[in-house]
């Protein structure tokens, strides 16, 4: 009875990444209003059953993936904490390339399609808010202006690297894009911070 049961979710698994990553292929061909579930599992293989054992339609579709991804931003600052990404993001910077380049083709198809602006901005206005909120009570008011600015100069930075990486115009590894990228941060930040850190050491 486990056997089946297993069985039975690695099914559905397999079943949301092929729909998924025909959605994904999709989108990069035509906008999210021209995309059909009729589109989607044609693509995907897989029948119309399927499609809504998991979803309602296109929209909750993109919805799902949306959510998933907010949802493991939010898990890994509440993990790791703000202040400690804000000091020193290098492990998290890791962690996400090594979790992109696991799928670097899934992941580009979506990063690159019409629709995965509003995505990305509402990761980095997210993680943004996050570290922001950390440095009141850090710093003196001309410092958390400097440290604000930084902060948001960094997150784009990271943006535009990430998406250059995924499309192939960077020729790095994930781990040396990694490495590069957390070099940059942890040499320009301002010296406010690079004192509380040394301070927290």
């Amino acid at each position: 009875m486990a056997v089946t049961h297993k069985s039975t979710h690695k099914n559905a698994v397999r079943s949301r990444q092929m729909i998924k990553k025909a959605f994904a292929e999709m989108l990069n061909e035509k906008d999210i209003t021209k995309i059909t579930v009729t589109d989607i599992v044609e693509k995907a293989g897989i029948s119309r059953g399927t499609f809504y054992a998991h979803y309602m339609d296109v929209y909750d579709l993109y919805n799902a993936i949306e959510t998933n991804m907010m949802e493991t931003v939010r898990e890994t600052i509440d993990s790791v904490g703000a202040k400690n990404i804000l000091l020193d993001p290098s492990g998290v910077i890791t962690s996400a390339f090594t979790f992109l380049e696991a799928k670097k083709a899934y992941y580009k198809l979506f990063v690159t399609t019409s629709r995965s602006d509003s995505l990305i901005n509402r990761i980095v206005t997210y993680v943004g808010d996050r570290l922001t909120a950390e440095i009141d009570s850090s710093f003196s008011d001309a410092e958390t202006k400097e440290v604000r600015l930084f902060i948001y100069y960094s997150l784009g930075a990271i943006e535009s690297n990430v998406k250059a990486w995924l499309d192939e115009k960077v020729p790095l590894s994930g781990t040396e894009c990694a490495a590069l990228i957390s070099g940059y941060y942890l040499k320009s930040k301002p010296d406010a911070m690079q004192k509380l850190a040394e301070e927290k050491e």
